[in-house]
């Protein structure tokens, strides 16, 4: 394959997860959030728009949200998922609490994850006792760290994907996917959260070569009728 001049061409694509319950407003808000009826449809309608695109390996972020949305799509790719916890949505697990304020969450467990998605492939990182163990206080550190993430999920895709001429896809989120996305153009970290913003099940296209990154489309959402597009 060859992409401005260059062989061993990636294509990536970043799919937005579905609408949650949070997306939705429903109060009081989640640390999980499920999908809702609407977000599976979006999720369904997701994998049927990429099921002739080729695509090899599917990533996704360890959050709830994700993870069914990305099953939606890895059963009409036919692929296994594989969960890559750094593209996890900005701040992380947490709820509020009466009396307690934010509370931070450890997310969900290996077997937690495995009874929801029983092929899913684990990294070492999601742990029986969750994946999600940090702390954050100001906006500036969660910046940091989905910047910090962005940057180690591109090395993993320059050294696992870039020169193999393979098609990847990974389901994430809007703040964390609009990081990734500045990340790969080498743009300074979103402090806005949404740099470029996306739509549940918004779809964005990159080729990536050892020596050069190009966006094809951003935030691609013709798969969804009017009537069931959210953000």
């Amino acid at each position: 394959m060859y992409f401005g001049g260059y062989k061993d061409t990636m294509e990536f694509y970043l799919i937005r997860h579905g609408e949650s319950t949070n997306n939705r407003g429903d109060l009081p808000r989640v640390a999980e959030p499920p999908l809702t009826e609407l977000g599976e449809e979006q999720a369904r309608r997701a994998g049927e728009s990429l099921k002739d695109e080729g695509i090899t390996r599917l990533y996704c972020s360890p959050m709830l949200r994700v993870l069914h949305t990305a099953q939606f799509i890895g059963d009409i790719l036919e692929l296994p998922l594989h969960v890559f916890v750094g593209l996890h949505e900005w701040g992380g697990v947490w709820e509020e609490r009466d009396g307690a304020g934010r509370m931070q969450l450890p997310g969900l467990t290996r077997s937690e994850m495995r009874e929801i998605l029983p092929n899913v492939v684990l990294p070492e990182d999601v742990t029986d006792q969750g994946w999600w163990f940090n702390e954050w206080e100001d906006v500036e550190s969660m910046v940091k760290l989905a910047h910090e993430n962005a940057v180690a999920f591109i090395a993993h895709l320059r050294a696992h994907h870039v020169d193999s001429d393979e098609r990847v896809a990974a389901v994430s989120h809007g703040g964390s996917g609009s990081s990734l996305i500045s990340a790969l153009f080498d743009l300074p970290p979103d402090v806005t959260y949404a740099r470029f913003r996306q739509n549940n099940t918004g779809v964005s296209r990159i080729s990536i070569t050892p020596e050069q990154t190009a966006l094809h489309y951003l935030n691609r959402i013709d798969h969804l009728p009017a009537e069931v597009v959210t953000r």
